[in-house]
């Protein structure tokens, strides 16, 4: 019996040895994936926002048609990367990176806006060539609404 024991010492070692990086793995990618859908929240919830105080401020023109003034468009982006007029803290990292793209037709307003979204454990997956693939991607979110 005591032979059978010190043939087993260690084993437990290796099995943690080969199975901690793979559980570690799944940890970080799964907290990742977490910090994704997060962000992407804060982003939506940023675009409503910003696309109900375009659609209370947008006014027709002399022609009728809803026109996006300079300064409609500059406190609709103030809004949406500080969450409010007065503050001058990011919401998301990277924020002021962001595409933001308005339109108007008829007499709806939309906004789009493209996150450029970079995880924060590795920007790039080892490719065997020696090229790394790249783990940033856009994250997208629109709004439409009736210009009031």
């Amino acid at each position: 019996m005591q032979n059978q024991t010190h043939k087993q010492a260690g084993f437990a070692a290796i099995e943690y040895t080969l199975a901690a990086p793979l559980m570690f793995l799944l940890i970080f990618a799964v907290a990742e994936f977490g910090r994704l859908l997060y962000q992407y929240n804060i982003l939506t919830q940023a675009v409503r926002d910003a696309g109900r105080y375009l659609s209370n401020n947008a006014r027709p023109g002399t022609t009728g048609i809803i026109e996006l003034t300079d300064d409609n468009k500059t406190r609709t982006e103030k809004l949406l990367r500080y969450g409010d007029l007065t503050s001058n803290q990011l919401l998301l990292p990277n924020l002021n990176n962001a595409v933001i793209t308005y339109s108007s037709s008829g007499d709806l307003v939309s906004i789009s806006v493209s996150y450029p979204w970079q995880p924060i454990f590795a920007s790039n997956l080892f490719d065997p060539d020696g090229q790394g693939m790249s783990l940033d991607f856009p994250l997208v979110a629109n709004y439409t609404m009736r210009a009031l």
